[in-house]
């Protein structure tokens, strides 16, 4: 097959495990013999870089790169602050802050598609500006459209459409773009269920859940656990409000270092400012460490020094439908993890993985999870996650089952 990956977020100007899934399933693709293309943005504003998921990258891939058009630059450049522009451009904008890209990347894609030819088109979002690249191209040149959802859309998690005309614009063009397209890709069957039961046009054999993946060279590099290091919980991603606050774990640790005083906490990732706040307010200066962005290719130095792995879901508007993009990372980190989520999908999807799950809210339950970890920690009897069912995860297999579903789309 000759596919056209529509992509904004591509390395090096990108870094995240949504952009790792995009890169990685793109290498497997092209590995198993076939054709790749990808129109990406350039010159565009993202609060970290990660240069080192170009080595995934084969030399064979040809990338567009037409440049980004972000208020968020513009306003970089008159001084003002990032939060303000999201405010004031959230009010008008539709469907995301990078729809203005449309005007070099239309013209850009529609040379790239003249000259290769693509049998398929697969947009990936967020953001949601690439749905809408893939579906006019798909129409130009009748070539059929897969849309690969990483995120809900017209469920608006994250609070982008404060006017009714984005929310109604949202409807009209996600049912628009979702009949013409061939298939749909989604990261959780919850996701899958959710268009299912809204869009009654959609078969379910078009609907198929993708997941993230596990980076084999990885996890490979993960050691066994150092029993000889204090008791460290790690925790690697992005902390805010919304689905990753962590106010319940966080008063649970508080009272943990109380009568455990060697333990510490890390945070590898992005934190909101008022996070951070939060978490110096409740915990001692000394036993958490903010490590800030790590880059992939170093994620398994930290992960070695940790005893247990910290996964957050906090309650929120539709966080039924989601799954952080980190927890298949950490099953293939084996190591054991505290999952703190609420009940739904995703907990039952862990506990059969073997991990400890406790509700994000639930502080008594998250101490006594804590307390049973470091009882196993201080007998070296930490139980890891069940081995014979995370094979399947490895991105090589994710992008086996990605290639099968294209075919049924031609």
């Amino acid at each position: 097959m000759k596919i056209l990956f529509v992509s904004y977020f591509f390395p090096p100007y990108a870094h995240a495990t949504a952009v790792e899934r995009t890169v990685l399933i793109i290498r497997h693709l092209y590995e198993m013999g076939h054709e790749i293309r990808v129109i990406t943005a350039r010159n565009y504003t993202f609060f970290q870089r990660d240069p080192s998921y170009l080595k995934y990258i084969p030399e064979g891939i040809k990338v567009a790169r037409p440049s980004a058009l972000e208020p968020s630059t513009l306003f970089a450049r008159s001084g003002a602050s990032s939060g303000t522009s999201k405010r004031l451009f959230r009010n008008f904008l539709w469907p995301d802050s990078r729809v203005f890209w449309l005007a070099n990347a239309l013209p850009s894609g529609i040379r790239f598609v003249r000259s290769f030819k693509p049998d398929i088109v697969v947009s990936i979002a967020p953001p949601y500006t690439d749905l809408l690249l893939g579906y006019l191209i798909g129409k130009r040149f009748h070539i059929p459209h897969v849309v690969d959802l990483l995120d809900p859309w017209s469920e608006d998690l994250y609070g982008m459409y404060p006017r009714w005309w984005q929310k109604e614009l949202t409807f009209f063009f996600e049912e628009i773009i979702l009949k013409s397209a061939r298939g749909v890709v989604v990261a959780t069957y919850p996701m899958k269920w959710r268009l299912l039961e809204r869009y009654k046009f959609l078969r379910p054999e078009k609907v198929e859940n993708i997941t993230f993946g596990i980076i084999k060279e990885n996890a490979e590099k993960i050691g066994g656990i150092d029993y000889s290091l204090p008791f460290t919980v790690l925790y690697l991603g992005t902390l805010q409000g919304g689905h990753k606050n962590p106010s319940g774990f966080i008063r649970a640790f508080a009272k943990f270092l109380k009568l455990h005083t060697d333990a510490r906490l890390k945070i590898a990732g992005n934190v909101e400012g008022e996070v951070r706040n939060f978490i110096e307010e409740n915990l001692p200066k000394e036993k958490v460490e903010f490590l800030g962005y790590i880059k992939n290719e170093d994620v398994y130095k930290i992960v070695n020094g940790a005893h247990v792995l910290w996964l957050l879901i906090s309650r929120a508007p539709w966080f039924e439908l989601v799954m952080p993009a980190k927890t298949i990372s950490y099953l293939g980190f084996l190591r054991p993890i505290l999952a703190t989520v609420p009940e739904g999908w995703t907990a039952e999807f862990l506990r059969k993985m073997g991990v400890t799950v406790v509700d994000n809210e639930n502080e008594a339950g998250i101490l006594e999870a804590l307390e049973t970890l470091y009882h196993d920690y201080e007998n070296r009897d930490l139980k890891l996650p069940k081995r014979e069912l995370i094979g399947e995860f490895e991105y090589s297999k994710i992008a086996q089952k990605y290639e099968k579903f294209l075919k049924t789309a031609l």
